[in-house]
């Protein structure tokens, strides 16, 4: 196991040293939400090697092309450390929810929407890759190769790991996997309409009901669990204008980021009566790409790519929001790299990992219960697309 390549952010002076020492003595005294975990307990990167932009922003095959990898990251005392990494198609295509690993870390799932062109410059190729990987002797090892639809994006596993659902964008299909002894398979295509572009979907705590993002008709569908399969529920939650990524809390609680270039936000949203419904909406920066709640849900983490996957002059930034019950109260912006992703936690929420795709970086976070502090970055085999966590 090696130490992360870590490049401090800057030298302080002998004051600032004091004063980042009594910030560290503020944050080591933080109660921890959770910090019974294991040490050989991971969280995942999907390392996207073969994609670009070009200036309007569109994703494109790029010049020099490096593998396409899966990352091992621990933590140690809330330092993050670079496991060993795995060669596996991925793709920054999509929302950066495209990687699943198992609470007790022994394996992953991840997904591929895109493959390099034929050409450098080339428009990336539609895709539809599922990956298993199993996780031993801290070594991550490709198993099985499935496929779902065109565009696969978003991988969640029911709580039982019984159920595997993938959204496919381009297909405007969720494919239906049964698992057994840690191996997927294919028994079940739903149709969410032409041009529905099922962007992202996700179980809910239960086990017996899964929330599909509709980024085309601006819309949330409830899927069912009828013991064989799954059935989508007639009625739908209008939301939004370009509704994206999603994650939830562990009692449940939903965030949609909303990429609308106008009014970009975040929807807090409940299953509750048996229907989904909206709590509010939350106004934030431009294209929330990267959303993540914190372990304990107290938090919700939301990036913005601010245009920084097309203008090499931008950054990314990212906010950090409490969550009140139905609302989002902001509390601390820190500047990130170019064209951020996926978001890390760390299990005590203390510390945070932004992936940064263009810069094949991931920047470290540290929340000292007032500010958030950019400590350095995590030097990646390729750029970082997906994040996951078994916590």
């Amino acid at each position: 196991m090696l130490m992360f390549p870590y490049r401090p952010a800057k030298r302080v002076h002998k004051r600032k040293a004091l004063q980042l020492g009594r910030i560290a003595s503020l944050f080591l005294a933080l109660p921890l939400a959770h910090t019974a975990y294991a040490a050989d307990q991971w969280a995942i990167s999907a390392n996207d090697g073969h994609t670009t932009t070009n200036p309007a922003g569109k994703m494109i095959t790029a010049e020099t092309i490096v593998p396409d990898n899966l990352s091992l990251i621990r933590f140690d005392q809330g330092r993050p450390i670079l496991g060993k990494s795995t060669t596996l198609p991925t793709s920054v295509e999509g929302p950066p929810t495209t990687a699943w690993i198992a609470p007790d870390s022994s394996w992953a799932i991840i997904t591929a929407g895109s493959r390099a062109g034929l050409h450098p410059g080339d428009p990336v190729i539609e895709d539809d890759i599922v990956s298993i990987v199993t996780i031993d002797k801290a070594a991550p090892h490709l198993v099985q190769t499935v496929h779902a639809g065109l565009g696969a994006s978003q991988i969640s596993v029911s709580p039982d790991q019984n159920w595997a659902l993938v959204g496919n964008r381009k297909s405007g299909t969720v494919s239906v996997f049964s698992i057994k002894n840690k191996k997927l398979s294919l028994t079940q295509t739903i149709s969410m309409g032409e041009k529905s572009n099922p962007a992202s979907v996700l179980f809910l705590p239960d086990g017996q009901h899964a929330v599909v993002v509709l980024r085309g008709p601006h819309q949330l569908a409830l899927l069912r669990n009828t013991g064989q399969g799954f059935q989508v529920d007639t009625k739908r939650l209008d939301l939004g204008r370009a509704p994206n990524t999603m994650d939830r809390t562990r009692s449940g609680l939903i965030a949609i980021g909303d990429q609308d270039a106008a009014h970009p936000a975040v929807h807090l949203v409940a299953h509750t009566n048996g229907a989904l419904n909206l709590l509010s909406t939350t106004a934030v920066a431009s294209s929330p790409e990267p959303l993540r709640f914190s372990p304990d849900g107290r938090y919700l983490a939301v990036g913005a790519v601010n245009n920084s996957n097309k203008d090499p002059s931008k950054h990314g930034t990212l906010t950090l929001y409490r969550v009140d019950g139905k609302a989002l109260t902001p509390l601390a912006t820190e500047n990130v790299g170019r064209w951020p992703q996926g978001i890390i936690f760390s299990p005590n929420g203390h510390t945070l990992l932004v992936q940064n795709t263009t810069d094949k970086t991931m920047t470290v976070l540290q929340w000292d219960g007032m500010k958030l502090h950019a400590t350095g970055t995590l030097a990646m085999p390729a750029g970082p697309a997906a994040a996951a966590t078994s916590w």
